[in-house]
């Protein structure tokens, strides 16, 4: 049997009550399953994951693989093990509870055949939360804004290359994505953005997106940190101060790591003093 053309990655804890709904979406892409691998990796469940992975089992694939782990409690060194299994030149993660829409593996596969300068494909996506809904049209690839805040989805394709050059998904910070493709940027990897939302990404209370945002500051401090020559010589010195927690670094609001200009404000304000003005 040839190899797949693309490896999908789903990790997995405790989320076995999506499956169906994944492999109906899977089952409902535009393009067919005969050259995707699927790879579930599980962290240690508890529910009926094992039962329920026959939803994906079941589609029509070239080849299904099931990693049973021990707990980790976070998705990157789930990831990695699946990305470490994956044999395709492409590869995808999805969580569980993503809903890729019909023509989403389409859109990023054909935009990575007609541009071979590009390693990363993406698009557009749904933002589900608490009952409600938005579509999220997000900025093309710069990165100048990827320093600034994550400008991607959680899900994209890329060339296995990306990931070759990686140092994985890190540990030392709950941005696990952006500090993915922080990395990539800084490896000099092409991204394209395919317009139009074509996945729904939920976010609830139980997965570790959500509780990514009560690590704010110092999981921005470590992105910069992991990646210091993607980052101006201020921004690493405020990454720095917020993790020895000194008073003058600010970790400013969620999801933003500050510009240099503002950095160097913080550090100039401190310097002044209460009582004085630069």
């Amino acid at each position: 049997m040839s190899l797949p053309t693309l490896s999908i990655i789903v990790p997995n804890h405790n989320y076995g009550r999506f499956f169906p709904r994944l492999a109906a979406s899977l089952a409902g892409q535009t393009r067919g399953l005969d050259d995707v691998e699927l790879i579930l990796v599980d962290d240690g469940s508890t529910d009926d994951s094992r039962r329920a992975g026959d939803a994906l089992a079941g589609l029509p694939l070239a080849r299904f693989t099931a990693l049973w782990l021990d707990r980790h409690g976070r998705p990157g060194p789930v990831r990695n093990a699946g990305f470490a299994k994956a044999s395709a030149p492409l590869v995808l993660c999805l969580d569980p509870d993503d809903i890729p829409g019909p023509d989403f593996l389409a859109a990023c596969l054909d935009a990575l055949a007609v541009r071979q300068d590009i390693q990363l494909a993406y698009t557009d996506y749904t933002h589900a939360e608490d009952g409600q809904t938005r579509d999220v049209a997000l900025p093309d690839f710069d990165p100048a804004l990827l320093r600034v805040q994550n400008i991607l989805p959680p899900a994209a394709v890329i060339r296995r290359q990306v990931w070759e050059a990686s140092a994985g998904y890190r540990h030392n910070t709950a941005y696990e994505d952006w500090d993915f493709w922080v990395q990539a940027a800084a490896n000099g990897f092409g991204f394209v953005r395919v317009p139009g939302a074509r996945f729904v990404h939920a976010m609830h209370g139980t997965n570790f997106s959500y509780a990514a945002r009560q690590e704010d500051g110092r999981a921005k401090a470590a992105i910069v940190l992991n990646t210091p020559h993607f980052f101006p010589a201020g921004v690493r010195h405020w990454a720095a101060a917020v993790l020895a927690g000194d008073p003058w670094a600010d970790p400013g609001p969620r999801g933003i790591i500050p510009t240099l200009d503002v950095a160097r404000a913080m550090l100039g304000r401190a310097k002044a003093g209460p009582d004085r003005t630069l």
